[in-house]
């Protein structure tokens, strides 16, 4: 963990990918790098630091393009839980290490802030993530949401109590309970960014949004 980092980035990406024919999605291509890649390049341009992903196996084709694309892998304990799991496991982890002195004697900033981006989100920008972290350092609100036209979409960002909500082994949805609980409280920011709502999870919505790497992945001629 950087010692002056106080922004978690949290990637889900262990899931089977089976509504994409198998395929792992987070190493599917866009032309401008893996899903993996553009989500953890998104989320280190907005300033999250570190990153974290939840894979289902390490060693393995997923856990290795994290740590390619400069992110930190970790396995959550229980992958039938969900995306959840990956971020109660990043978060734990991150607070145990913002509570030690590093190697050097350096002091470790705690985390405040998590962003939370699942691996279906490869369309999202770093410039709507940079614009939620100068929203939470301007206000402090515990829960900022980027909004595109009348929609509130991914990636979100916790902070304050709601890190705690979180760890909620009981959330009915994962972290979207806790989003739903506090909606009305949420400081939702204007971005120019349709990616925030771009969930891809079928071959047919990968086609339309990536032609190109479609074509080159899946079409024999």
């Amino acid at each position: 963990m950087s010692p002056n980092s106080d922004v978690l980035g949290v990637i889900p990406a262990a899931g089977l990918s089976s509504r994409i024919g198998g395929n792992p999605k987070p190493l599917l291509e866009t032309g401008s790098g893996t899903f993996l890649a553009r989500i953890i390049r998104a989320l280190r341009e907005g300033g999250a630091d570190p990153i974290m992903v939840g894979v289902r196996d390490d060693p393995g084709p997923v856990a290795a393009e994290a740590r390619r694309a400069g992110a930190r892998v970790l396995v959550p304990p229980d992958l039938e839980a969900g995306p959840v799991a990956t971020l109660q496991a990043a978060l734990r982890l991150a607070r145990r290490e913002g509570n030690v002195t590093g190697a050097n004697g350096e002091s470790r900033s705690p985390v405040r802030a998590l962003l939370f981006l699942p691996s279906d989100f490869p369309l999202v920008q770093g410039t709507t993530v940079r614009a939620l972290v100068e929203a939470w350092r301007e206000t402090g609100a515990p829960l900022i949401l980027p909004l595109e036209g009348e929609r509130t979409g991914h990636p979100a960002l916790f902070a304050g109590p709601l890190l705690d909500e979180l760890l909620d082994p009981t959330l009915p949805e994962g972290a979207r309970s806790v989003v739903d609980a506090h909606r009305s409280e949420a400081v939702q920011v204007p971005v120019d960014d349709p990616g925030i709502h771009v969930d891809i999870d079928t071959l047919s919505e990968y086609r339309r949004h990536f032609p190109t790497a479609y074509r080159k992945r899946f079409q024999k001629w």
